[in-house]
């Protein structure tokens, strides 16, 4: 399969590959790490860096590059990936502060705002897809 170019006005464009997976693995040893969100992730995927993290970490490059702009054959559907987890908005608050910190720590401006942008506007559709699975069960 071949993966369409990346536009040269598009965030991936300045943020690269090399960038994105230090930027997600550093965001999920502190998500991992942190009171609130760490038995989430560790109940859902295994312990940190192992168990199913490597395959998790590779899944969200690929929508990572997805959403910037970039090459990537991600199919998956996030929203209701986040339906049987549940989390409600406290999980969500912390998940952008934590995600704000490591992409201000790892990126230039541009690309850290970008990307929390990002994460700002699909939060309603994760959100709105986590509480309606934990009314569910």
């Amino acid at each position: 399969m071949t993966l369409p170019v990346t536009h040269p006005d598009a965030v991936f464009a300045r943020l690269g590959d090399e960038a994105l997976r230090r930027v997600l693995w550093a965001f999920y040893a502190r998500a991992t790490a942190d009171e609130i969100l760490g038995p989430v992730f560790t109940r859902k995927i295994g312990p940190f860096p192992r168990a199913g993290w490597p395959l998790h970490i590779a899944r969200l490059e690929g929508f990572w590059r997805a959403v910037t702009g970039g090459p990537s054959a991600y199919r998956g559907q996030p929203g209701p990936a986040h339906a049987d987890l549940g989390i409600d908005a406290p999980h969500f608050d912390r998940w952008l502060a934590l995600w704000e910190e490591t992409l201000r720590e790892h990126l230039d401006p541009p690309e850290a705002e970008a990307l929390l942008t990002l994460a700002r506007r699909m939060r309603v559709n994760l959100e709105r897809h986590a509480v309606a699975g934990k009314a569910q069960a």
